[in-house]
């Protein structure tokens, strides 16, 4: 199980800091305008793309597409991507810099649509938005690339590694029962409780387990205590995006003032985990296999 001392007393402390953090948004469907290579005029080898996403980055690079332009990221990005252009962050790309690489695609997530589709168009590109919010999300933006990109042998061989990890582990905990689990979600300050339409949220419910989190009018949502408290789930889960040491210190600080957590099992009996940031994100990627395996390992840990 990976659990950390701190975090595992920090992730207890979520209470009445539940507050809306507006950058999340909703759950997305898959997009109905996902284009095909028969939308572009440029022929397939001699497209020049930007991938505004690490996520996307990744999997364009295990598709053996290249990148003139990624984004700027504290992440290590791939080998083929060391000689692109970052082109800012993936919310807010520098247009000036987009300009001057003479791209003809770029290829971003569903979630940043609206913001930047109107300004990628004035600069006469191509745009392939896919949705990376949950695990099925994942392997349909795969096989959306490959047919963009002329690769489709690539992406079918890619998604059947990813379903064929996927089966191993379900087939472990196939005679086990569904534990319950909380999922919080900790930017900064900021905390807010994650359905299943959400990628962490879809990675749990695939290995069985049953999100608390039922019929929220979104993917990420504030719940109050009460409800918490009747739901009572066997597992709470805490994952973390920006400033992730600010956020634990605020749970922290939140635990110490409230003393409703002391009633839950999952507290009193030890199961509170930190989920690796590298590994549980916002966004689906191609660490998937893995976020599944961790996520089976502490749900379903061994007597």
């Amino acid at each position: 199980m990976i659990m950390n001392e701190k975090i595992m007393k920090t992730a207890l402390t979520f209470g009445l800091l539940l507050s809306v953090f507006a950058v999340c948004g909703g759950k997305t469907e898959a997009s109905e305008e996902m284009q095909t290579d028969q939308a572009f005029e440029t022929e397939i080898p001699d497209r020049r793309v930007i991938a505004d996403s690490v996520a996307v980055v990744e999997i364009l690079d295990e598709l053996g597409v290249p990148m003139v332009g990624v984004p700027t990221s504290e992440y290590d990005l791939p080998d083929s991507a060391a000689d692109a252009v970052r082109i800012g962050s993936a919310m807010t790309p520098d247009m000036e810099v987009v300009a001057s690489l003479d791209a003809d695609v770029f290829v971003s997530v569903e979630s940043l649509k609206d913001s930047l589709d109107e300004q990628l168009k004035q600069l006469g590109l191509d745009c392939v938005y896919v949705n990376l919010d949950s695990y099925d999300g994942l392997l349909e933006a795969v096989r959306t690339l490959g047919s963009v990109f002329g690769e489709e042998d690539r992406a079918e061989a890619l998604t059947a590694e990813l379903e064929g990890s996927k089966e191993e582990i379900l087939a472990s905990v196939e005679e086990k029962e569904s534990p319950t689990v909380l999922i919080i979600f900790g930017a900064g300050t900021s905390f807010m409780v994650c359905s299943e339409d959400t990628y962490v949220g879809s990675i749990a419910k695939a290995v069985g387990a049953v999100n608390v989190i039922q019929d929220a009018a979104a993917a990420y949502s504030p719940v109050d205590m009460e409800y918490l408290a009747a739901m009572n789930p066997d597992y709470i889960l805490l994952m973390a995006h920006a400033s992730p040491e600010e956020s634990l210190e605020a749970l922290d600080n939140e635990f110490d003032s409230n003393e409703a957590w002391q009633n839950f099992d999952a507290v009193k009996e030890g199961r509170v985990v930190a989920l690796p940031i590298g590994t549980f994100g916002m966004s689906a990627n191609l660490e998937a296999a893995e976020a599944m395996e961790q996520m089976a390992q502490i749900l379903y840990p061994e007597e």
